[in-house]
């Protein structure tokens, strides 16, 4: 039972996570308030934290709490701010093309049963929202998770570069210019098709996915 409920905690924290909720500070609370807000012992909150940290999402460090990947004194961004900026959406889309189909094929190789259950919980959650603003969270959400299905920190390391790089303003604001029901549509019916492929455990199918996918986001936000 204490395993179970770990990972619905873990479950729990995810889409706090994804939501963006400790964002400002950079870390999560510490792990005696988590365990008085979820009702739960701190050894099970101890475990919900571990396997977040498996999946490349937090860090810990000992006296001083848990950190959001990306977020925290001594953690920031891979990539400083104003370097952020400077990288136009043309070059991130390049970089994109050329990194996360390999990251897809690697997630296909590599996910657990509680990657594929998370990544349906992301792709559900996109789905069924109409909120430009919202989508961006769960579409951010969702290549994250991608790359954290590598199971490669290496790798999980790469994703906070891009993810610095799309809060880009030039790269939401084309995002905002280009959104619509439709565009959302084929996206979601395109992120189906790269989980489906994960599912299969076809590195191939989830790199050619990847590809497809990115080129559509390319025609949309760049009018290539």
């Amino acid at each position: 039972m204490p395993k179970l409920i770990a990972h619905d905690v873990a479950s729990d924290l995810r889409q706090r996570l994804d939501a963006g909720e400790w964002r400002a500070t950079g870390r999560m609370p510490p792990e005696r308030e988590l365990a008085e807000q979820f009702g739960i012992a701190r050894n099970t909150v101890r475990h919900a934290i571990s396997l977040l940290q498996s999946e490349g999402l937090v860090t810990r460090q000992i006296g001083r709490g848990t950190f959001i990947r990306g977020g925290g004194p001594g953690n920031g961004p891979a990539l400083p701010h104003q370097a952020a900026n400077e990288i136009s959406p043309k070059d991130l889309i390049d970089a994109r093309l050329l990194i996360e189909p390999a990251a897809a094929a690697a997630a296909a190789a590599n996910a657990t049963d509680s990657d594929l259950a998370e990544l349906d919980r992301i792709q559900a959650a996109s789905a069924a929202t109409e909120e430009m603003e919202t989508f961006e969270l769960h579409d951010a959400a969702l290549h994250k998770r991608l790359f954290a299905m590598t199971h490669n920190q290496l790798i999980v390391r790469v994703e906070e570069m891009l993810g610095a790089m799309r809060a880009n303003a030039d790269w939401l604001a084309a995002k905002r210019q280009a959104y619509s029901p439709a565009l959302k549509a084929r996206y979601v019916a395109q992120h189906g098709e790269i989980v489906e492929a994960i599912r299969r455990r076809s590195p191939k199918a989830a790199r050619e996915a990847m590809i497809a996918h990115l080129e559509e986001v390319r025609r949309a936000l760049l009018e290539l």
